[in-house]
């Protein structure tokens, strides 16, 4: 995959989790080029297993049932999905999770999980509006089409206009991706699966914050985490990332910054002095612990001398659907090895 190609993917799976810029300002023009999410204040305690914030899914997946999306928008389902098409990652983890995945018929080519979600199922364009086709999505005449939110809300506007069911999950954070999973099972008949995927991440994410609730202040490691390196960029806290970042018990060393996605100098990063940098492998060949421990004037960072430099993988950290849990897990481990095994 090139390096244009990454970070393309790095940026759909930073989109993916959180509320988009189509309805925010203009990003400055310091920030690289690029829909920034926009921040969700966390309080130190936040957990996965935090109580949803925005309406819940109903108790039960009795038709006909009336349900509000992540974008305020009202849908009557008459009766149970059996043609859906997903017009986001995040959103195919979430339908094949929950065991909807053998009614999913479209599917974007950035639906890459389960290996299976691509196979067989038309693929009816990429993640923006001006990449996806309305004419193949309606073509497939489907019961309801799962959309990702904002960025997308022409091609929303349009399948309103042709009668075709929407449904928009846009999570701004680990609160709203379980009320999705839950809202996507009332939707789609699956609603005890969609259950247990939740207890299952709950139960998850209440045992990495047990152990960090152990960990006192005073030993609490300080992080870098490098979205892209030309131009350098990171995520503040109140980022999908920045709140993996803290549920894992680690401090952001740019907790300072307002900007989403702010782009940083290298000088800053050897003045904070990062105990742990971390990275998405969806930065392709442009990220290895290597490259970043070869920069000028690196060698003297606490995670550099110490070769405390991690890549994550990049699609669990930054997709708003059920393996978000293995993202912080893997955080956990990546800041505190003797703790999480």
């Amino acid at each position: 995959m090139s390096r244009a190609q990454s970070f393309v993917v790095l940026i759909i799976g930073i989109a993916l989790a959180v509320t988009l810029a189509a309805y925010a300002p203009a990003a400055p023009t310091s920030t690289p080029a690029t829909a920034r999410p926009a921040a969700t204040a966390v309080p130190p305690t936040a957990t996965i297993a935090a109580q949803p914030t925005k309406a819940a899914a109903p108790a039960s997946a009795t038709y006909p049932l009336t349900l509000k999306d992540d974008l305020g928008r009202e849908l009557k389902i008459a009766q149970q999905p059996k043609r859906i098409v997903s017009l986001s990652p995040s959103n195919t983890e979430i339908l094949f999770a929950i065991g909807a995945g053998p009614e999913v018929v479209g599917v974007t080519k950035y639906c890459n999980y389960p290996p299976e979600a691509a196979q067989g199922r038309e693929i009816v364009g990429g993640f923006s509006a001006k990449s996806l086709s309305v004419e193949k999505i309606i073509a497939l005449k489907p019961d309801i089409v799962f959309a990702a939110g904002g960025i997308q809300k022409s091609v929303i506007e349009a399948l309103d206009a042709a009668k075709v069911p929407v449904f928009a999950l846009e999570p701004t954070d680990f609160a709203g991706v379980n009320t999705g999973i839950l809202a996507a099972g009332s939707i789609t008949g699956h609603q005890k699966q969609a259950e247990q995927v939740v207890a299952d991440m709950k139960a998850r994410a209440e045992k990495v914050a047990a152990v960090v609730a152990g960990i006192p202040q005073a030993q609490r490691v300080r992080v870098f985490y490098e979205v892209w390196d030309e131009p350098l960029t990171t995520a503040e806290p109140g980022t999908f990332i920045g709140q993996v970042i803290q549920t894992a018990g680690g401090d952001n060393i740019y907790a300072d910054v307002k900007e989403q996605y702010p782009v940083v100098s290298t000088e800053t990063v050897v003045e904070r002095n990062p105990d742990v940098i971390l990275g998405p492998s969806s930065h392709s060949e442009g990220m290895t612990g290597d490259k970043i421990s070869a920069r000028a004037g690196w060698k003297g960072i606490k995670a550099v001398q110490n070769g405390r430099v991690t890549i994550i993988d990049g699609d669990v950290i930054s997709r708003s659907g059920p393996r978000l849990v293995e993202g912080l897990e893997a955080v956990a481990r990546a800041l505190y090895p003797d703790r999480f095994k």
